[in-house]
This record gives C-alpha cells, structure tokens and sequence, in this order.
C-alpha cells in the first residue's frame, strides 16, 4: 500500500499551491483538524478552508471539532486528514488526551493521505518539541512525540538559513531536521521526500547540510 505525506512550510495556499495540488481532488473528501487553533476559531478557520479549497472543486469538507468519537473506520482510503496551522503543542495535546494518536498513522497506512502545514507538518515528524521556538507549551506537554510518519525527522516550518544552529541542535539529538521555508512543499510518498517548491528545503544531520532543491528528493524511511 502507497504512504502519502504532504507537508507545508507555513506560507499561504499560494505558497503551497505546489503540494496542494497534488492532493486535492474533487472526488476526495477534506477531514480538517483544527485543534491547534482556539474553539472560538474553528467556525473562522473552516469557513476559510472552504473558501481556500473552493479553486480545487473540492466538494466534500468536513471539521471534526473534536476527535473524541471518531475512528479510522470513518475514513476512507480517499479522504484526506488536512491539519491546520497554530500552536502544535496543543494539536498533540488534543491528541495524546483522547488517546487519538494512532489515528492518522493507521490511516495512511491504509492508503489514506496526510496534509500537514506549519503545526501540522510538525505534528508528522519524530517530535514536536522543535516547534518550541515559536509556540508556548501552555498545554504542559511532557511527551513530545510525534506521529511518526517521516522516520527520524523533524520538521521545522517558517524557516530561513539564519535558523541553522537552533536546527544543528536537534541533529545531535539523532533527528533529521527538514527545514521548510514558509514557500514550500515536501511530498512523502513511499518514505521518500521530493521538494515539489518554489523555495529550496534544506535537510539538516549530524553530519551533513543538503539543500534540496525543487524536484529533487532524499529517502526518510
């Protein structure tokens, strides 16, 4: 069975509009998860994500306001789990306090797909801890780990060159970091990243810095 990952670097859907369209099709429905986000704001972020998708004639939409009830069996293999951007120690919070952790893994493993921009692309790696440099833990996360969907890596979105020795920190700690600039896509397929653009990702380990340049792709898994 084919994996699919994509992941955002935090930018608009202009920005993204590489990796987006990749995923979106009319046929497939759109699960949004909007967790990292305050409940006052998810009748706000899905009227958004409505009016986002609107291009991609995408005419299934659906926001689980909470994942409490919810099971894989609801999703089909089509469906797409589009997780929004916000505060990722929050969005893992959700997650771990409902026992909803193995949801997405156990759908892509069933060919579903994974969309993830800003904290949802963090959400996908190793551990989410690296979104530390922009979110407060107010949730009290104590166990950072992440969906696990990339292998060792770690995402680290909004990035710029300027953040390579907070990312050179993370590599000693045995995690590959994908440095995602706000105006870029990662698609996962299969274990292997391709940089669908327009920016260059940057793939930073122990020992090595790999500048990805649009079109090319490393192997994750």
């Amino acid at each position: 069975m084919t994996t699919r990952v994509y992941l955002g670097g935090g930018g608009t859907p202009a920005d993204e509009a590489a990796v987006w369209r990749l995923f979106l099709r009319p046929s497939r429905r759109v699960v949004c998860w909007p967790w990292s986000l305050p409940a006052a704001q998810h009748d706000m972020a899905e009227i958004w994500l409505r009016r986002m998708l609107a291009p991609y004639d995408v005419a299934k939409v659906e926001l689980w306001r909470d994942v409490a009830g919810h099971t894989v069996e609801e999703l089909d293999p089509e469906d797409v789990i589009f997780v929004l951007g916000g505060n990722t120690f929050d969005l893992l919070h959700h997650l771990q306090s409902r026992d909803a952790l193995g949801l997405a893994p156990e759908h892509v493993r069933r060919g579903g797909v994974y969309f993830g921009s800003s904290a949802g692309a963090v959400l996908a790696g190793a551990d989410i801890a690296v979104a530390g440099f922009a979110d407060p833990n107010d949730a009290g996360v104590t166990d950072t780990r992440g969906l696990g969907l990339l292998g060792d890596a770690i995402v680290r979105p909004h990035y710029s060159p300027d953040d390579h020795a907070e990312c050179w920190r993370w590599t000693g700690l045995g995690f590959t970091v994908l440095g995602m600039p706000e105006a870029s896509g990662l698609s996962v397929v299969d274990g292997v990243a391709r940089n669908l653009g327009p920016a260059d990702v940057e793939v930073l380990t122990p020992t090595s810095l790999q500048v990805l340049a649009p079109g090319e792709h490393v192997p994750l898994l």
